[in-house]
Protein backbone atom coordinates (compact mmCIF):
# COMPACT_ATOMS: atom_id res chain seq x y z
CA UNK A 1 0.00 0.00 0.00
CA UNK A 2 1.10 3.28 -0.45
CA UNK A 3 1.82 5.73 1.92
CA UNK A 4 1.75 9.62 1.98
CA UNK A 5 4.43 11.48 2.84
CA UNK A 6 4.60 13.02 5.66
CA UNK A 7 6.96 15.72 7.03
CA UNK A 8 10.32 13.99 8.23
CA UNK A 9 9.94 13.37 12.15
CA UNK A 10 12.97 14.45 13.84
CA UNK A 11 12.08 15.09 17.64
CA UNK A 12 10.32 12.07 19.30
CA UNK A 13 10.14 10.53 22.82
CA UNK A 14 8.10 7.06 22.57
CA UNK A 15 8.10 6.00 25.93
CA UNK A 16 6.47 8.33 29.12
CA UNK A 17 4.16 7.73 31.41
CA UNK A 18 0.98 9.75 32.78
CA UNK A 19 -1.53 9.90 36.02
CA UNK A 20 -3.36 7.14 34.18
CA UNK A 21 -0.45 5.15 35.68
CA UNK A 22 2.16 6.31 37.89
CA UNK A 23 3.17 9.14 35.82
CA UNK A 24 2.90 12.99 37.05
CA UNK A 25 1.00 14.64 34.49
CA UNK A 26 -2.23 14.02 32.87
CA UNK A 27 -2.68 13.02 29.57
CA UNK A 28 -3.83 16.86 28.74
CA UNK A 29 -0.65 18.45 30.55
CA UNK A 30 1.54 15.86 29.07
CA UNK A 31 0.63 16.37 25.55
CA UNK A 32 0.98 20.29 25.87
CA UNK A 33 4.62 19.90 27.74
CA UNK A 34 5.62 17.79 24.25
CA UNK A 35 3.84 20.77 21.85
CA UNK A 36 5.56 23.10 24.36
CA UNK A 37 9.42 21.63 23.86
CA UNK A 38 8.30 20.99 19.63
CA UNK A 39 8.79 17.24 20.09
CA UNK A 40 7.27 15.52 16.66
CA UNK A 41 6.26 12.42 17.82
CA UNK A 42 5.14 11.32 20.78
CA UNK A 43 4.26 7.84 22.81
CA UNK A 44 2.03 7.91 26.04
CA UNK A 45 3.10 4.35 27.20
CA UNK A 46 1.49 3.96 30.46
CA UNK A 47 1.59 0.59 32.40
CA UNK A 48 -0.80 -2.08 31.16
CA UNK A 49 -3.26 0.31 30.00
CA UNK A 50 -4.66 2.58 27.35
CA UNK A 51 -7.19 4.94 29.27
CA UNK A 52 -4.67 7.69 28.53
CA UNK A 53 -5.52 7.53 24.94
CA UNK A 54 -9.75 7.71 26.47
CA UNK A 55 -8.99 11.30 27.54
CA UNK A 56 -7.64 12.97 24.80
CA UNK A 57 -8.11 13.38 21.38
CA UNK A 58 -4.99 12.92 19.06
CA UNK A 59 -6.84 14.21 16.06
CA UNK A 60 -6.30 17.91 15.21
CA UNK A 61 -3.15 18.57 17.52
CA UNK A 62 0.07 20.16 16.19
CA UNK A 63 2.38 16.91 16.74
CA UNK A 64 1.90 13.36 16.03
CA UNK A 65 0.86 10.68 18.72
CA UNK A 66 1.82 7.21 18.14
CA UNK A 67 -0.99 5.25 20.25
CA UNK A 68 1.57 3.11 22.62
CA UNK A 69 1.30 1.32 26.43
CA UNK A 70 3.99 -0.54 28.69
CA UNK A 71 2.74 -4.27 28.83
CA UNK A 72 4.14 -6.27 31.43
CA UNK A 73 4.89 -9.86 30.35
CA UNK A 74 7.35 -12.93 32.32
CA UNK A 75 10.22 -15.05 30.50
CA UNK A 76 12.23 -17.30 32.74
CA UNK A 77 10.17 -15.81 35.46
CA UNK A 78 11.91 -12.43 34.69
CA UNK A 79 10.04 -9.34 33.69
CA UNK A 80 9.93 -7.81 30.52
CA UNK A 81 8.24 -4.82 29.63
CA UNK A 82 6.56 -4.29 25.79
CA UNK A 83 6.29 -1.89 24.24
CA UNK A 84 3.20 -2.03 22.15
CA UNK A 85 2.54 1.07 19.05
CA UNK A 86 -0.10 1.68 16.89
CA UNK A 87 -2.66 -1.11 18.16
CA UNK A 88 -6.55 -1.05 18.43
CA UNK A 89 -7.81 0.06 21.53
CA UNK A 90 -11.24 -1.65 20.39
CA UNK A 91 -9.78 -5.52 20.06
CA UNK A 92 -11.58 -7.41 22.28
CA UNK A 93 -8.35 -9.68 23.69
CA UNK A 94 -6.17 -6.63 23.94
CA UNK A 95 -9.41 -5.37 26.58
CA UNK A 96 -9.26 -7.94 28.23
CA UNK A 97 -5.58 -8.28 29.09
CA UNK A 98 -5.63 -4.89 30.50
CA UNK A 99 -9.15 -5.70 32.75
CA UNK A 100 -6.71 -8.60 33.69
CA UNK A 101 -3.89 -6.45 34.98
CA UNK A 102 -6.20 -3.79 36.41
CA UNK A 103 -7.67 -6.37 38.76
CA UNK A 104 -4.46 -8.28 39.38
CA UNK A 105 -2.76 -5.25 40.48
CA UNK A 106 -4.85 -4.08 42.76
CA UNK A 107 -5.32 -7.72 44.61
CA UNK A 108 -1.43 -7.66 44.34
CA UNK A 109 -1.17 -4.20 46.49
CA UNK A 110 -3.47 -5.73 48.88
CA UNK A 111 -1.61 -8.73 49.77
CA UNK A 112 1.56 -5.89 49.67
CA UNK A 113 0.00 -4.01 52.69
CA UNK A 114 -0.82 -6.72 54.74
CA UNK A 115 2.57 -8.13 55.04
CA UNK A 116 3.69 -3.74 55.40
CA UNK A 117 0.50 -4.35 58.42
CA UNK A 118 2.01 -7.11 59.76
CA UNK A 119 5.13 -5.21 60.44
CA UNK A 120 4.10 -2.38 62.09
CA UNK A 121 3.23 -0.02 58.92
CA UNK A 122 -0.31 1.72 59.02
CA UNK A 123 -1.34 1.62 55.42
CA UNK A 124 -4.58 1.40 54.03
CA UNK A 125 -5.48 -0.13 50.29
CA UNK A 126 -7.86 2.98 50.42
CA UNK A 127 -4.79 5.43 50.90
CA UNK A 128 -2.59 3.72 48.09
CA UNK A 129 -5.54 4.35 45.23
CA UNK A 130 -6.43 7.81 46.06
CA UNK A 131 -2.69 8.81 44.65
CA UNK A 132 -3.20 5.74 41.89
CA UNK A 133 -4.34 7.08 38.54
CA UNK A 134 -7.85 7.57 37.05
CA UNK A 135 -8.70 3.66 37.31
CA UNK A 136 -7.15 3.06 40.72
CA UNK A 137 -4.43 0.66 38.16
CA UNK A 138 -1.96 0.41 41.79
CA UNK A 139 1.31 -0.11 40.80
CA UNK A 140 4.73 -0.24 44.01
CA UNK A 141 5.92 3.53 43.51
CA UNK A 142 2.19 4.16 44.75
CA UNK A 143 2.55 2.13 47.63
CA UNK A 144 6.47 3.81 48.41
CA UNK A 145 4.74 7.09 47.92
CA UNK A 146 2.25 6.71 50.95
CA UNK A 147 5.26 4.65 52.61
CA UNK A 148 6.85 7.96 52.58
CA UNK A 149 4.39 10.29 53.37
CA UNK A 150 3.64 8.53 56.77
CA UNK A 151 7.43 8.71 57.50
CA UNK A 152 8.16 4.73 57.34
CA UNK A 153 11.00 5.89 55.41
CA UNK A 154 12.80 8.35 53.75
CA UNK A 155 13.26 8.14 49.93
CA UNK A 156 10.38 6.23 47.59
CA UNK A 157 14.55 4.33 46.63
CA UNK A 158 14.66 3.30 50.56
CA UNK A 159 10.78 1.62 50.28
CA UNK A 160 11.86 -0.76 47.51
CA UNK A 161 15.33 -1.59 48.71
CA UNK A 162 14.19 -2.72 52.04
CA UNK A 163 10.52 -3.34 51.84
CA UNK A 164 8.77 -3.59 48.32
CA UNK A 165 11.86 -4.40 45.59
CA UNK A 166 12.05 -7.97 44.06
CA UNK A 167 12.74 -10.35 46.68
CA UNK A 168 12.32 -8.10 49.35
CA UNK A 169 9.98 -9.02 52.82
CA UNK A 170 6.40 -7.16 51.50
CA UNK A 171 7.43 -7.89 47.42
CA UNK A 172 4.07 -10.00 46.18
CA UNK A 173 4.91 -11.10 42.44
CA UNK A 174 1.99 -9.68 40.21
CA UNK A 175 -0.01 -11.30 37.92
CA UNK A 176 1.52 -11.64 33.91
CA UNK A 177 0.91 -12.96 31.07
CA UNK A 178 4.26 -15.03 29.04
CA UNK A 179 5.97 -12.94 26.66
CA UNK A 180 4.29 -15.05 23.62
CA UNK A 181 1.15 -14.53 24.74
CA UNK A 182 1.61 -10.86 24.99
CA UNK A 183 3.09 -10.75 21.58
CA UNK A 184 -0.26 -12.66 19.76
CA UNK A 185 -2.59 -9.92 22.01
CA UNK A 186 -0.26 -7.14 20.29
CA UNK A 187 -0.29 -8.19 16.78
CA UNK A 188 -3.89 -9.76 16.69
CA UNK A 189 -4.31 -6.17 17.47
CA UNK A 190 -3.07 -4.96 14.49
CA UNK A 191 -0.18 -3.54 16.65
CA UNK A 192 3.63 -3.57 16.70
CA UNK A 193 5.74 -4.45 19.68
CA UNK A 194 8.71 -3.68 20.78
CA UNK A 195 10.95 -4.95 23.93
CA UNK A 196 11.67 -1.49 26.45
CA UNK A 197 15.03 -0.90 28.06
CA UNK A 198 16.34 -4.17 26.87
CA UNK A 199 19.49 -3.14 28.93
CA UNK A 200 16.97 -3.97 32.11
CA UNK A 201 16.49 -7.86 30.63
CA UNK A 202 18.13 -10.17 33.78
CA UNK A 203 20.05 -12.14 31.12
CA UNK A 204 21.46 -9.97 28.00
CA UNK A 205 20.98 -13.34 25.73
CA UNK A 206 17.35 -12.90 26.71
CA UNK A 207 17.11 -10.30 23.87
CA UNK A 208 17.99 -13.19 21.19
CA UNK A 209 14.94 -15.09 22.49
CA UNK A 210 12.47 -12.61 21.93
CA UNK A 211 13.39 -12.00 18.94
CA UNK A 212 12.98 -15.09 17.66
CA UNK A 213 9.65 -14.90 19.82
CA UNK A 214 8.68 -12.13 16.97
CA UNK A 215 9.04 -8.89 18.37
CA UNK A 216 8.58 -6.28 15.98
CA UNK A 217 11.59 -3.69 17.36
CA UNK A 218 13.88 -2.78 20.05
CA UNK A 219 14.20 0.51 21.99
CA UNK A 220 17.57 1.12 21.29
CA UNK A 221 17.79 4.22 23.58
CA UNK A 222 16.66 4.70 26.93
CA UNK A 223 18.39 6.75 30.06
CA UNK A 224 19.26 3.72 32.03
CA UNK A 225 21.68 2.55 28.63
CA UNK A 226 25.37 3.01 28.54
CA UNK A 227 26.86 3.66 24.60
CA UNK A 228 28.14 0.82 24.18
CA UNK A 229 24.68 -0.97 24.97
CA UNK A 230 22.78 1.51 22.44
CA UNK A 231 25.38 0.69 19.59
CA UNK A 232 24.78 -2.92 20.09
CA UNK A 233 20.75 -2.62 20.13
CA UNK A 234 21.06 -0.84 17.59
CA UNK A 235 23.41 -3.19 15.65
CA UNK A 236 21.15 -5.70 16.26
CA UNK A 237 18.04 -4.53 15.86
CA UNK A 238 19.78 -3.58 11.90
CA UNK A 239 20.80 -7.26 11.64
CA UNK A 240 17.28 -8.77 11.98
CA UNK A 241 15.65 -5.87 10.57
CA UNK A 242 13.51 -4.77 13.50
CA UNK A 243 12.18 -0.92 13.94
CA UNK A 244 14.14 0.95 16.29
CA UNK A 245 13.00 3.32 18.72
CA UNK A 246 13.65 5.23 21.80
CA UNK A 247 12.17 6.87 25.01
CA UNK A 248 12.98 9.25 28.00
CA UNK A 249 10.34 6.95 30.35
CA UNK A 250 9.28 9.97 31.89
CA UNK A 251 7.24 10.09 34.73
CA UNK A 252 7.59 13.18 36.55
CA UNK A 253 9.70 16.19 36.84
CA UNK A 254 10.63 15.10 40.21
CA UNK A 255 13.15 11.98 38.58
CA UNK A 256 16.10 14.24 36.91
CA UNK A 257 16.79 11.25 35.11
CA UNK A 258 14.41 10.16 33.14
CA UNK A 259 13.43 14.07 31.15
CA UNK A 260 10.44 14.68 29.19
CA UNK A 261 13.24 15.93 26.18
CA UNK A 262 14.26 15.61 22.76
CA UNK A 263 15.56 11.95 22.67
CA UNK A 264 19.07 12.47 21.11
CA UNK A 265 18.94 9.63 18.74
CA UNK A 266 20.64 8.85 15.89
CA UNK A 267 19.69 9.09 12.23
CA UNK A 268 19.50 5.41 11.93
CA UNK A 269 16.56 5.47 14.61
CA UNK A 270 14.87 8.53 13.70
CA UNK A 271 14.63 6.75 9.99
CA UNK A 272 13.58 3.75 11.51
CA UNK A 273 10.98 5.54 13.92
CA UNK A 274 9.38 7.76 10.41
CA UNK A 275 9.26 4.30 8.74
CA UNK A 276 7.69 2.40 12.06
CA UNK A 277 4.91 5.79 12.14
CA UNK A 278 3.93 5.35 8.59
CA UNK A 279 3.45 1.72 8.74
CA UNK A 280 1.18 2.63 11.66
CA UNK A 281 -0.62 4.78 9.24
CA UNK A 282 -0.80 2.95 6.81
CA UNK A 283 -2.31 0.09 9.31
CA UNK A 284 -5.00 2.24 10.79
CA UNK A 285 -6.55 3.07 7.17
Amino acid sequence: MIVKDINPIRRINLHSHTNVSDGALSPQKLIERAIEIKLDLISITDHDTFDAYNLIDIDGLPLRILPGMEISSIHKGSDVHILAYGYDKENRELKDMTEMYLSGRRERAARMIKILNDMGMQISLEEVAEVAGSRELIVRPHIAQIMLKKGYVQTKNEAFDKYIGNDKPAHVHKPELLVPDVLKIIHGSGGLAVVAHPGKLVKPEYLDELILMGIDGIEVWHPDHYQYQIEEFTETARRHGLYMTGGSDYHGDLDSHNLFDVVPVKDIVLESVNKLYKEYLCRAK
